[in-house]
């Protein structure tokens, strides 16, 4: 039985092919879809400049005192003016941007590897494995996460490494949860059988199919954390655990500034305002990539 084809029909289909949807199109389509996303999204990317760049414009060092000039008001030369020892303030802000942003990044890296390799080892195997993995996992979930960095920076002393290391304690535990759940799922899927069946060995069969499948599940958790980290590192430096003076992180700003609140709220409400705003940044981040970037959303969406 001979079919006919329609010219039209050939040609059509070759022209929609030929317009590939552009990668600003879709990030366009993106940011008016979802606009809070979008903006915290592009306040994360201007915080993450100003914190490289700003201080060497502000010309002006975080631990510069000037006696001279205690507590002015904004001007031309002190953008957000000066302290109570008359450092400039905006330069203090900026520097511990790029403290909180460092150890926040630092330790959701540190604890988003640790998290996979344990969640991953736990779920993939199963069993006595499992089951012991999970019951650590259930033991640091169960203690304080606040008190352990507390533990971590008291005994080590407050370096950022070890502000670090007292993060990544604290927050790899969740993650490990959630990526167990994930590949206990991921286990049982027709791929892994037969990957298994073709004789791949264990880790070639985590690495190329497992992993790559709880990639956005690891992506979203770790925007999500962020957050968390960044919260936690002011925390500890609000306590004085944390970054020492005369190096600035938002935390001490906060608490040096807490007796001048009535005579000069400036010095507390802005670093305050920067905490709260990158938080919650990544919060609204952590949002919507989990739900761009989850299968059951796009599929429902297409």
């Amino acid at each position: 039985m001979h079919i006919s084809i329609r010219a039209s029909d050939t040609d059509r289909a070759p022209a929609a092919a030929s317009r590939p949807r552009s990668r600003p199109d879709a990030l366009a389509r993106w940011a008016r879809r979802d606009r809070p996303a979008a903006a915290a999204a592009a306040f994360l990317v201007l915080l993450v400049l100003v914190a490289l760049v700003g201080p060497a414009v502000t010309r002006s060092t975080y631990d510069r005192e000037d006696l001279d000039a205690l507590f002015q008001p904004p001007s031309a030369v002190h953008w957000l003016g000066t302290d109570q020892f008359g450092r400039d303030l905006l330069t203090r802000v900026l520097y511990g941007a790029r403290i909180s942003l460092s150890v926040g990044g630092a330790a959701v890296v540190g604890e988003s590897l640790v998290g996979l390799a344990w969640g991953t080892v736990a779920g993939f195997h199963g069993g006595a494995v499992d089951q012991a993995l999970m019951r650590i996992v259930d033991l640091l979930i169960g203690f304080p996460t606040i008190l352990l960095a507390i533990l971590v920076t008291g005994i080590f002393g407050p370096s950022l490494a070890n502000i670090v290391i007292a993060l990544v304690l604290t927050a790899w535990p969740a993650t490990a949860r959630t990526i167990r759940s994930e590949v206990v799922s991921i286990r049982q899927r027709e791929y892994v059988d037969g990957a298994r069946a073709a004789g791949a060995s264990v880790p070639r069969i985590l690495w190329r199919h497992v992993v790559p499948n709880v990639a956005h599940l690891l992506i979203v958790r770790a925007t999500l954390d962020v957050s968390f980290l960044v919260l936690a590192e002011a925390t500890l430096s609000f306590i004085g655990i944390g970054v020492q003076p005369p190096r600035p992180s938002w935390g001490q700003m906060i608490y040096e500034s807490f007796q001048y609140l009535r005579s000069h709220p400036a010095l507390l409400v802005i670093p305050a305002s920067a905490l709260s705003l990158t938080v919650i940044s990544f919060n609204v981040v952590g949002e919507a990539l989990g739900a761009l970037l989850d299968p059951r959303c796009r599929r429902g969406g297409a």
